[in-house]
């Protein structure tokens, strides 16, 4: 009975703790705190500039980005498992592998978008993907000169 008028007579002080911390939150004062705009940004020439280098990367990345989209679109016509693919799967793997062989890329980022391919083509052309496979640079990644 005792542990009832106890908790009876907190609930009040409670209540009344926090109306006065809900009162002395809204006494400030009129003065209404000053927000500064956000600073004017303008893209200039500068801000945009790029190396060639980079400009060749961010290229690179486009081109090969786009042949893994042609080779996922041609693997979804193959039906099932095949040797030989399809024309079109063996012609979009045959593009990304010399688009790779050109491109500006590190050997750890070529053989990142070759994961990207071979995931693409590995359960409609098995010839596709051994392609994908012989060129990984992972000799000279293991053993870099």
């Amino acid at each position: 009975m005792s542990l009832k008028l106890l908790s009876l007579s907190i609930r009040p002080q409670l209540v009344g703790v926090a109306l006065s911390i809900a009162l002395l939150a809204g006494c400030g004062g009129s003065k209404h705190l000053q927000v500064a705009p956000p600073p004017v940004t303008t893209t200039t020439a500068a801000a945009k500039a790029r190396t060639p280098y980079v400009r060749a990367l961010i290229r690179d990345y486009k081109t090969l980005g786009v042949d893994i989209v042609a080779m996922r679109a041609a693997a979804v016509k193959v039906h099932g498992q095949t040797l030989k693919g399809t024309p079109a799967l063996q012609r979009t793997t045959g593009r990304f592998i010399e688009d790779l062989e050109k491109s500006h890329l590190t050997l750890k980022a070529r053989n990142r978008m070759i994961d990207h391919a071979a995931g693409a083509v590995a359960t409609s052309c098995d010839q596709c993907f051994q392609q994908l496979e012989a060129v990984r640079p992972i000799p000279q990644i293991a053993h870099p000169h």
